[in-house]
């Protein structure tokens, strides 16, 4: 087992591709934790980038992916901005940093996903960054494409879904979702339908109920997704949300894994 030195200096790589080291390659201490809380600077450094950034399972692209999801589900907005720089630095363009940010706007809700991408947009602004956003969103488009769009890819991630009930309301919910959520975000060009469920599942712990992440953490595994895969975007997500929502989380996870054993 390596040592607390051996797990720290782990961190190291890993600072470095996210744009957190200096030219020496020592990482670039926070100001105000470095001088009132070192000994929580170093776990940070050690427990966080150096143990949990290292992990097998996810790369280290998904992991960014998932930590930028979930930080702007929390509205850690100070924390957002750096996050987002790691991204670029990781190798993100900025149209895929705003694809990101649009994948859970319909999970987390429009002030946060519209908070989030002004946030991205002075960091790119910063940077001297030119945004090249997708656009494939067609105002012309026949609403029955679209639904059956948003249909076969809801079918293709999440399976035979039914009805909400009889009540026309809700039969309209369920078409505007199929519509805009599936139809027109998780259809977008931009991320892989893999990469769109990592960032999903990393903001789902944080908004869903019980039934939706556990049909999610199903939909992850019937696109292709392992469950160590799944299991790990969890444990990535202890440092950020507290280890009580992400354990939550591994619990419904291990309830369907244990089910999909039991069917197969």
């Amino acid at each position: 087992m390596a040592s607390l030195d051996e797990r720290y200096l782990a961190s190291y790589p890993i600072l470095e591709r996210l744009g957190r080291t200096e030219a020496n390659g020592i990482p670039v201490p926070h100001p105000m934790l470095s001088t009132v809380a070192p000994d929580l600077w170093r776990m940070i450094g050690e427990a966080c980038f150096g143990v949990i950034w290292n992990r097998p399972g996810l790369s280290l692209e998904h992991r960014s992916m998932a930590t930028i999801s979930v930080i702007s589900a929390l509205r850690r907005d100070d924390n957002l901005r750096g996050h987002i720089a790691s991204g670029l630095d990781a190798g993100f363009t900025p149209a895929e940093i705003v694809e990101i940010i649009i994948q859970t706007f319909f999970y987390v809700g429009a002030p946060i996903g519209t908070t989030a991408l002004d946030i991205a947009s002075s960091v790119f602004e910063e940077r001297g960054l030119q945004v090249e956003p997708i656009r494939v969103f067609d105002p012309e488009e026949d609403p029955e494409v679209l639904l059956a769009r948003g249909r076969d890819k809801r079918l293709e991630v999440l399976g035979e879904v039914a009805p909400t009930s009889d009540f026309q309301v809700d039969q309209e919910w369920d078409r505007y979702l199929l519509e805009y959520l599936w139809g027109s975000v998780w259809t977008r060009p931009g991320l892989d339908t893999i990469s769109r469920m990592v960032c999903t599942l990393s903001v789902l712990p944080l908004v869903a109920t019980n039934r939706s992440l556990r049909d999610h953490i199903q939909g992850a595994l019937r696109i292709g997704m392992t469950e160590d895969q799944v299991n790990e975007i969890f444990f990535h997500l202890t440092f950020y949300t507290g280890e009580s929502i992400a354990r939550h989380a591994r619990v419904i996870a291990r309830e369907v894994f244990s089910r999909q054993t039991r069917q197969s």
